[in-house]
């Protein structure tokens, strides 16, 4: 994915491509520290290496993919316009942010900057949802 995505291309653009390379590539990375813990500790069933390699995956895999075709996928969905704004970038670079915090706090370990992280992991959540709320703009009525 991180080779062969057009997204390596499209992080040199501006806007809203930007935005959307940033969150795929970024979430390919945690794709691939999930695998390396998966392939290191693999056969895992619980812990705090588990729950890294968990938190790798469906957090900064997935939401990254999330708040990157969310651009996309919810005007479809939804019947709204949304528009790009720079503060898009809020919620995916603090995303990132806690995310290390919490798999830095699982692999030390060190349990305050796990929970500190799981909280602001939470909060983040909240964050796009608002950013997500504030980038509406409703379509005329035809």
């Amino acid at each position: 994915l991180l080779w062969y995505d057009i997204a390596r291309r499209r992080v040199k653009a501006g806007g809203q491509a930007r935005f959307i390379a940033a969150s795929l590539l970024s979430g390919y990375l945690w794709l691939g520290v999930g695998g390396v813990l998966a392939l290191r500790h693999g056969g895992l069933m619980a812990g705090p290496i588990y729950d890294a390699m968990l938190h790798a995956v469906f957090l900064g895999f997935v939401f990254s993919m999330i708040f990157g075709h969310a651009l996309i996928i919810f005007p479809a969905l939804l019947q709204v316009d949304m528009v790009y704004r720079p503060w898009l970038y809020s919620h995916l670079v603090l995303l990132h942010v806690t995310l290390m915090l919490r798999v830095a706090g699982d692999l030390i370990p060190y349990w305050p900057a796990r929970l500190w992280g799981g909280l602001l992991n939470a909060v983040v959540l909240l964050l796009f949802l608002a950013n997500t709320i504030a980038s509406v703009r409703r379509r005329p009525h035809n």
